[in-house]
């Protein structure tokens, strides 16, 4: 049987004033006709389809007409709620997804609920997907329970992890291909610095030692940079992003990972790099070197450039996305200047230590326009 399986789309995100659904579009595109072409018999989709529990219009038609055009491949998909989607709706969409073969998993489920989902292949084979989506603590335990409980909070999150992917591997039948999918933090995965970062740290943290060796492959969602759990006893990957997410990403390639599996045999793994999306690109250089680089830097994706100049320029983030309209942040550095003393501000009112400020770092006193809004705007915020 062979598996493909990918995460956090986080289709429709709003980043820097953009939304990259021509990006996402892409992406999926080009994961669709690999698993048309490679005739894949299973893609899992672990968690994080979309980037705010209530996506607009445009991000939907993208992932739904990706899954309609699995469909009618006949491909089967697997799909959990990760923690930017909506459960609920995750859940209502999975009603109608069901007819083009996709089976959503919005909120944690028992076996006897649907928490382990078979997938036949026309060759007769079976997997079955034991299908944990995103869950806060509060989720697997009551708050009456939470009072009883003698174990550390901290540890909650993980151990009553451990008790939920117990219970669903329980439920695997023999002679099948057994896979679990979850949307988790683990102890000691790599984070990719755009993850939510309250769904990040000790009290999130599952153990990787949380997966029993009758699982054959573990597909996890929520972290964004690729790789490999090493401390886990069966073979675990994150998928990571299918786009650079964030400038923390920056050189960090993209992928979704596909499984081959035979009876009796280690699953064969390997990395298919994602096309479709733009680089992104964190660059330093001076002023005078702009010019010299503007064709090469127009075409090298979304940049964040740190532009050293001789003097102050309030103007240059303009001047810059004049030449290079796909910066999308501009830093400014000047020369390291050695701080001289300053004379005491006691008994200098609001304008005239604004006065001394603006003179230490611009070289020269406020003209009366600035001085009137600094006036104005002390005022306000003092009312």
């Amino acid at each position: 049987m062979r598996i493909v399986h990918t995460a956090d789309w986080h289709v429709g995100r709003l980043w820097k004033g953009l939304h990259r659904l021509d990006e996402a579009a892409r992406v999926l595109d080009h994961l669709a006709r690999y698993l048309e072409r490679e005739q894949i018999d299973l893609l899992l989709v672990a968690g994080d389809v979309f980037d705010v529990p209530n996506p607009g219009a445009e991000a939907e038609a993208i992932v739904f007409g990706f899954f309609r055009r699995l469909g009618a491949r006949q491909i089967p998909v697997v799909v959990i709620a990760g923690n930017h989607d909506s459960p609920s709706r995750m859940d209502a969409c999975g009603q109608l997804a069901e007819l083009a073969g996709v089976r959503i998993v919005g909120k944690p489920r028992p076996v006897s609920g649907g928490g382990i989902v078979e997938v036949i292949t026309p060759r007769g084979e079976i997997a079955q997907v034991a299908a944990l989506p995103f869950a806060a603590p509060g989720v697997f335990v009551s708050a009456l329970e939470l009072g009883k409980l003698s174990i550390n909070p901290k540890m909650l999150y993980a151990e009553r992890f451990h008790q939920a992917i117990h219970h669903l591997t329980q439920g695997f039948r023999p002679h099948c291909f057994h896979l679990l999918m979850a949307h988790t933090y683990l102890d000691g995965a790599v984070l990719a610095n755009s993850e939510r970062l309250a769904h990040i740290g000790e009290e999130w943290a599952a153990n990787p030692l949380a997966f029993p060796n009758t699982v054959d492959y573990v597909a996890l969602g929520h972290i964004h940079k690729p790789q490999r759990i090493d401390k886990a006893l069966v073979p675990t990957e994150y998928s990571g992003s299918l786009l650079q997410l964030d400038f923390g990403e920056v050189n960090q390639p993209k992928s979704f990972v596909v499984i081959d599996l035979q009876p009796g045999q280690s699953p064969r793994i390997e990395r298919i790099p994602s096309e479709g999306g733009k680089s992104l690109v964190d660059c330093h250089l001076s002023l005078e070197e702009l010019p010299k680089r503007e064709s090469e830097l127009r075409s090298a994706g979304w940049l964040r450039l740190t532009i050293s100049t001789k003097e102050a320029d309030p103007d240059l983030a303009r001047k810059v996305r004049e030449r290079l309209p796909n910066a999308l942040v501009i830093r400014h550095e000047q020369p390291m200047v050695v701080p001289t003393l300053t004379p005491s501000r006691a008994g200098k009112s609001p304008i005239e230590m604004y006065r001394d400020y603006h003179l230490r770092e611009y070289g020269q006193l406020p003209s009366s326009d600035i001085e009137e809004a600094f006036q104005t705007l002390y005022t306000q915020c003092g009312e």
